[in-house]
C-alpha cells in the first residue's frame, strides 16, 4: 500500500504509535510490590445524593442510579458532557447540525434535567424543537467534576419541569487541603486540534479554592461518508471553546460553610448543511446561516448549614445567563441572537424524627427570554416565572423496607397550579440485594419556543394555546452485589404523557410545522448492567438497554422511528497497573429505521492508554471510532443526516506541579 501524501503518512505513524501504546501492556512485567490502588476500581455501592436531595448508599434508593467519577473522566480523556454520556447504559446523544447542540436523551426522552451541584442548569427558552432544553456544549468545563450523578425515572416531584426522562446532576471538586496545586494538560489530534487545560487548586486558613481555564480548537472535522465510502472532510465544520470556571468555599464553623460558583464559556463554529437536502425545504442562502456562537456566564453562591449533622441543608442564590448567535452565510440578512437569564433562589432543610427523614423545600426561578426575528424565533421580552415547594419522607418500616412517599406544588406563571405526588419502596431482600419500584406523576410546562416562535419564513409556527404536558411514569429494579468483584443491575419502566408537544407538519406542500399538543405518549423498557473486577489489574463492564417510544394521534399509535438506539449496547474492557492504564469501550445500537438511518446497526470501537512516567507526569493517547465507521445519531438521510465523526486520534501529557 502507498501512502500518498505527507498527511497520510502522518496519520500512519500516529495510528502504529498507537497500537503499539495500547498494546504496550502484553510486554510490560509488574512485581507485585509495584502494585497501586487502581484509577478506575469499581465503587459497587456508592453514596448519592441526587436520587433523595440527601446522602443515601445506592443500595438504600429506590431508583436507578449511574455514578461517573472523576478517575473514569481522568482516564477516558473525555472532553465533553456528550463523550461521558454516551458511555452509559439508557442514554443517547445527538448533535444538531445547523445549532451545534448536544442534546441529551434518558429512557428515549430528551425532558431531561441538568444540574450543576443541585442548581438548575435547562433554559426556559428551549434548546431544541423536540423536549431539551438545555445545550450541553454550554456546561464549561470537564476539570471541575468531582463526580456526575444520573437518576433515571420520574424526578419531577423533587425536581420539578424537565425531569421526566431523568436527572443529571454534575458535582464540582473542592480544593485540596494544600497550599497550592497546578495541573496542565495539553493535547494534540487530527485534524489540527488542539487542547490546553489548566486547573489550580487549595487552601489557606478557612478557604479552599479550585480554579480551571481551557481552550480547545479545532480546524475540520472527517467523517466516514456512507454514499461512496469515503472519508469525507465536512465543510464549514470547525470548532473552538474558550472557558473558566471558579469555586470558592468558606468555612465558618463545624456546622456552616459558603461556597461561591462561576462558570463562563465561549464558542464558535461553523454550521454545516447539506445544500441538496435543506433546498427540498426552499430554504434560500439567507435562511442558512454560517457561523453561530455561544457565550454562557453563570453564578451561584450557596450558604450551607447543619453540615456537622445527618441532615446537611442549604439556601442558594443563583443567576445562569446563555446567549447564542447566528451570523448568516452571506453576511446580507445581519446578525441575530436569542438569550435567557435565569434568576433563582433555593432552599432546602431536613429533619431526622424518629424512623422518618423528611426532605423540605422551595424554589423560585424566573427566565426572561430574547429570541430574534432573525435568529427564528421573533419574540422579546417574555418572562416565564415558577415558584415551587416540594416535601419528601424516607420512612424506614423495618430493617429492610423503606417507603418514600412525596408531593411537589408548582405555580407557574402561565399554567397556574400544579401538584405532582410520588411513592416509592426500597427493600433490602439481604445485605447485598435490594429491590425497588417507584410511581411518580410528571409535569412538564411547555417552553418559550414551542409558545411564541414565529420564524419570518413561515416554518416553524409557536402555538399559546399548548397545554402542559402531564402522566406518569413507574420503573421497577434490582440490584444485586455478589461479592467485591461482582455488581448487576435490571430495571424496567414505563411511562405514558398525555398532551405531550411536539412539532407537527401540518402543510407538507410548503413544509411548514406547528408545535401542538398530542393525544399520548408511551415509552417503556429495560435496561441490564453488570460490572466484574476479574483481579487487581482487569475488570469489564457491560450493558443493554431496550427503549420504544409510540405516540397516540386520531386512535393510532405510531411507533419513533426516529429512535437512533432502539436496542443499546455498551462494553468495556479495562487494565491497571502501576504504570498503565488502558481501555477499549464499544457503543453499539440496532433495530434502528432504514427510513431514518443508513444501517439498522452501528458499532463504534474506543480505545484509549494512560502510561504515568512519574509520579508527577502521565502520557496518554486516544482513539475515537477506531474503525472509521459511518454512522448519524439523528436526521433524515433523504435529507441530509448529519454524520457523526469518523476516526479520531490524540495524544497528550499531563503534568502536575
Amino acid at each position: 500500500m502507498r501512502l500518498k501524501t505527507k498527511r497520510n503518512r502522518q496519520q500512519y505513524h500516529m495510528l502504529i504509535m498507537g497500537i503499539t501504546l495500547l498494546l504496550g501492556t502484553s510486554f510490560t512485567t509488574v512485581h507485585a510490590e509495584d502494585m497501586t490502588e487502581p484509577i478506575q476500581d469499581i465503587v459497587l455501592d456508592p453514596v448519592v445524593v441526587t436520587a433523595n436531595r440527601i446522602p443515601t448508599k445506592r443500595s438504600d434508593t429506590a431508583a436507578n442510579v449511574t455514578v461517573i467519577t472523576a478517575a473514569q473522566i481522568e482516564v477516558n480523556h473525555y472532553a465533553s458532557l456528550a463523550e461521558v454520556l454516551r458511555q452509559v447504559n439508557g442514554i443517547v446523544v445527538t448533535e444538531a447540525s445547523m445549532t451545534r447542540q448536544d442534546l441529551v436523551r434518558i429512557d428515549g426522552d430528551d425532558r431531561v434535567l441538568v444540574m450543576l451541584d443541585g442548581r438548575r442548569m435547562n433554559m426556559d427558552k428551549g434548546a431544541s424543537s423536540n423536549r431539551a432544553s438545555i445545550d450541553l456544549k454550554t456546561i464549561a468545563s470537564m476539570q471541575n467534576i468531582e463526580r456526575i450523578e444520573i437518576v433515571k425515572g420520574a424526578g419531577s416531584t423533587l425536581y420539578g419541569s424537565d425531569a421526566v426522562g431523568g436527572v443529571i446532576n454534575i458535582i464540582t471538586k473542592k480544593g485540596k487541603n494544600v497550599k497550592s496545586e497546578s495541573t496542565l494538560d495539553m493535547s494534540i489530534g487530527s485534524w489540527k486540534t488542539q487542547n490546553y487545560d489548566l486547573t489550580n487548586q487549595g487552601s489557606q486558613g478557612d478557604w479552599n479554592w479550585f480554579v480551571t481555564a481551557g481552550l480547545q480548537n479545532q480546524d475540520y472535522m472527517k467523517y466516514k461518508n456512507w454514499k461512496n465510502d469515503t472519508t469525507t472532510r465536512m465543510g464549514n465544520s470547525d470548532y473552538a471553546k474558550k472557558n473558566g470556571t471558579v469555586r470558592l468555599d468558606k468555612k465558618i464553623n463545624d456546622a456552616s460553610s459558603l461556597t461561591f460558583n462561576y462558570e463562563h464559556m465561549t464558542d464558535d463554529s461553523g454550521q454545516w448543511n447539506e445544500a441538496a437536502g435543506y433546498s427540498k425545504y426552499g430554504m434560500s442562502a439567507n435562511y442558512l446561516h454560517d457561523r453561530m456562537d455561544k457565550l454562557v456566564n453563570n453564578a451561584a453562591i450557596t450558604y450551607h448549614y447543619k453540615e456537622n449533622t445527618d441532615a446537611p441543608s442549604y439556601l442558594r442564590y443563583y443567576q445562569n445567563y446563555t446567549t447564542q448567535g447566528f451570523n448568516d452565510i452571506d453576511g446580507g440578512a445581519g446578525y441575530s441572537r436569542y438569550s435567557n437569564k435565569m434568576t433563582g433562589f433555593d432552599w432546602q432543610d431536613n429533619w431526622l424524627l424518629g424512623q422518618n427523614h423528611l426532605v423540605a423545600g422551595t424554589e423560585w426561578h424566573q427566565t426572561k427570554i430574547n429570541n430574534g426575528a432573525l435568529s427564528g424565533g421573533d419574540y422579546l421580552d417574555k418572562k416565564i416565572t415558577n415558584k415551587a415547594v416540594y416535601l419528601e419522607d424516607r420512612v424506614h418500616l423495618t430493617d429492610r423496607l423503606t417507603f418514600v412517599p412525596g408531593v411537589r406544588y408548582d405555580d407557574h406563571s402561565m399554567f397556574g397550579g400544579q401538584t405532582t405526588p410520588k411513592a416509592a419502596l426500597n427493600y433490602k431482600i439481604d445485605p447485598k440485594t435490594n429491590m425497588y419500584a417507584s410511581w411518580g406523576r410528571i409535569f412538564n410546562a411547555p417552553n418559550a419556543d414551542d409558545l411564541f416562535w414565529h420564524d419570518p419564513y413561515g416554518y416553524m409556527l409557536g402555538n399559546p394555546d399548548l397545554q402542559p404536558e402531564t402522566g406518569y411514569k413507574t420503573t421497577l429494579g434490582i440490584n444485586r452485589q455478589f461479592d467485591e468483584k461482582t455488581a448487576v443491575s435490571l430495571s424496567a419502566f414505563e411511562s405514558k404523557i398525555h398532551n405531550a408537544i411536539g412539532w407537527v407538519e401540518i402543510d407538507p406542500a410548503n413544509y411548514i410545522y406547528k408545535a401542538l399538543n398530542a393525544d399520548e405518549q408511551k415509552k417503556h423498557g429495560i435496561e441490564f448492567t453488570i460490572n466484574h473486577k476479574w483481579n487487581d489489574n482487569w475488570s469489564v463492564d457491560a450493558g443493554y438497554s431496550y427503549i420504544k417510544t409510540e405516540t397516540r394521534s386520531s386512535d393510532n399509535y405510531n411507533w419513533d422511528q426516529n429512535n437512533s438506539d432502539p436496542n443499546g449496547y455498551n462494553f468495556g474492557v479495562h487494565y491497571h497497573d502501576a504504570k498503565w492504564d488502558n481501555a477499549v469501550n464499544v457503543s453499539g445500537g440496532s433495530g434502528r429505521s432504514l427510513q431514518y438511518f443508513t444501517a439498522s446497526n452501528y458499532w463504534i470501537w474506543n480505545a484509549n492508554a494512560n502510561y504515568k512516567i512519574t509520579d508527577a507526569m502521565t502520557a496518554y493517547i486516544k482513539v475515537d471510532n477506531l474503525t472509521n465507521k459511518a454512522y448519524e445519531m439523528t436526521g433524515n438521510k433523504d435529507v441530509g443526516a448529519y454524520p457523526m465523526a469518523g476516526r479520531f486520534m490524540e495524544v497528550g501529557v499531563k503534568y502536575t506541579f
